[in-house]
């Protein structure tokens, strides 16, 4: 019994000591490069290793070269099993000011082992609050939005885009 317990404290120790010290600033790199064909890049950020997880410290987001925010930070936390990518302080260019707010405090995107292939997200910000669920497997996007007052009285055009749903939520769906 004692020889199973201490593989066990092996394996755990093993297991954290591979995380603690992965490099986790050249797997984001990593990552980046591989977003650039599909035209999003991410520049003037600072990445900071905290041991377990990974912090992007005021970063700008480019979509087909055209500026469309600044985040303020991301934590990454890849623990294998689960999976969190928490942004904080968006704000998006002024150029889509007139189709949605601007400031989206906090977006937390999940995933689990037990369903790797489904991600899963909250957003809370100006518009409102999101819920957001995204199925690689079955490769759709569904939003679920409960708009706020500012949504609803200045973004009138961007909420007929959305299905409406009987308990005043708002709906997008997509499939890619």
């Amino acid at each position: 019994m004692k020889k199973i317990a201490l593989f066990f404290l092996y394996a755990v120790l093993f297991f954290a000591a591979l995380l603690f010290f992965t490099p986790k600033e050249n797997l984001y790199y990593f990552a980046e490069e591989q977003l650039k064909p599909l035209g999003v890049v991410i520049g003037y950020e600072e990445a900071v290793d905290h041991g377990f997880s990974l912090e992007i410290l005021h970063a700008k987001l480019y979509v087909q070269k055209i500026k469309s925010a600044n985040i303020g930070s991301i934590n990454i936390g890849a623990f294998g099993l689960y999976n969190t990518v928490s942004v904080d302080n968006v704000v998006l260019d002024k150029t889509f000011e007139q189709f949605f707010p601007p400031l989206i405090q906090h977006i937390e995107i999940d995933q689990s082992i037990f369903a790797p292939l489904q991600l899963s997200g909250e957003a809370v910000g100006d518009f409102g609050e999101a819920t957001a669920t995204v199925n690689l497997l079955e490769r759709n996007v569904s939003v679920v939005m409960r708009p706020s007052k500012l949504m609803i009285s200045r973004y009138k055009n961007t909420l007929r885009q959305l299905k409406k749903s009987k308990e005043g939520d708002y709906r997008y769906e997509y499939r890619f």
